[in-house]
């Protein structure tokens, strides 16, 4: 059956792969040390001609670091033009330009600038895998999953130690649906740092995709035992625990998740939906409900939003309105494309017609 309050696999949003932190320690590491090679170049270079260049790619660097990309791809694109820079500081200021392409959300110049700092064959070893890793961070976002797999794949090849490579391969596998692949990619990064909650929260989700709700349960516990304010984990906890019937401790992670984060809208819908739905009547609160997903809609208008809204005005007993919402949730699923959920949409409607609240199953 499908989740009516994941809005379609809404958990694997946050898998678009984070650039540059999501890679770990070892990524800040390098960044440095490719920042050290710009700024003992600028000390020890022989030639005065370098120095303009050299001295726009370390402001580059500089305004990258405070933020203000816009600034920094000016600088880096000054460096560039001067045609001052040594081989290998060049290959790495079209890295850093390309990280601040990235930043800004355009894809398409960071993919190539990352493709020029790879073919130049002057970046070390090191920072030839996080290239690689970045470039596959960009193919992720612009959809070229088979191109993102290929470039972690070579940035593991290189540094079989950087975990970011592992998480954001994993990450692609899930989106083409091979969770046993992205498991032991998110498995491979928790054993060179268990320390990653991310890590963890995304194998939960792998696991919580499988049908296996205790495994996933577990990893989102560890993620929220390593930060406690990570409001996807006590959600996706929520999400397996509403799915083993535990409709108590998924109110409670659901709740600690609006608690944390006030603006999580799938939150308020998982909430909504549990104290209209649950079979358990201690734990039904119309009012409540309809209060929450009226919230959740005016944040976030999906079909899975109406049909929780739905599910509410119905446990209120206000089936009027669950009948016009129901109404409008099957429509609004028609038109993105989703009529394989159709039939369960359509029989809470007539669920709503006959005078009788839905009932989770």
């Amino acid at each position: 059956m499908m989740d009516n309050f994941v809005d379609v696999d809404s958990q694997k949003t946050f898998l678009l792969c984070s650039f540059p932190h999501s890679a770990g320690g070892s990524v800040m590491k390098k960044i440095l040390f490719a920042t050290l090679v710009l700024v003992s170049l600028m000390v020890c270079v022989a030639s005065p001609a370098w120095a303009s260049g050299l001295e726009n790619a370390i402001a580059g660097f500089a305004a990258e670091k405070r933020g203000n990309y816009d600034e920094a791809i000016r600088f880096y694109s000054k460096a560039i033009k001067s045609g001052e820079l040594p081989p290998e500081t060049l290959s790495n200021v079209y890295f850093f330009r390309g990280r601040s392409w990235y930043q800004k959300g355009d894809y398409t110049k960071a993919s190539a600038d990352l493709t020029t700092a790879i073919e130049s064959g002057k970046l070390s070893q090191g920072n030839l895998s996080l290239a690689y890793y970045s470039r596959g961070c960009a193919w992720v976002n612009k959809g070229n999953y088979d191109e993102a797999i290929a470039d972690n794949t070579k940035a593991i090849e290189i540094d079989p130690r950087i975990t970011g490579a592992y998480i954001n391969r994993g990450n692609v596998w899930s989106y083409k649906g091979n969770d046993d692949k992205a498991i032991a990619d998110y498995t491979k990064a928790i054993e060179i740092n268990p320390k990653i909650a991310r890590a963890y929260y995304n194998r939960g989700i792998a696991w919580y995709s499988k049908g296996d709700y205790d495994k996933a349960i577990g990893d989102y516990t560890k993620a929220i035992e390593i930060n406690p304010k990570f409001a996807d984990a006590y959600y996706g906890r929520g999400l397996a625990w509403k799915n083993k019937g535990n409709c108590g401790k998924a109110i409670a992670d659901y709740s600690k998740a609006i608690e944390t984060d006030p603006n999580y809208a799938d939150a308020y819908k998982g909430l909504a939906w549990v104290m209209a739905t649950c079979p358990e009547d201690r734990y039904r609160d119309g009012t409540r409900a309809v209060e929450l997903a009226e919230k959740a809609w005016k944040m976030k208008k999906t079909f899975a939003s109406l049909d929780t809204l739905a599910a509410a005005y119905a446990e209120a007993g206000r089936f009027q309105e669950a009948i016009k919402t129901q109404e409008k949730a099957i429509t609004k699923l028609e038109q993105e494309g989703w009529t394989q959920y159709l039939s369960e949409y359509e029989e809470r409607l007539s669920s709503y017609k006959a005078g009788k609240p839905w009932r989770e199953k």
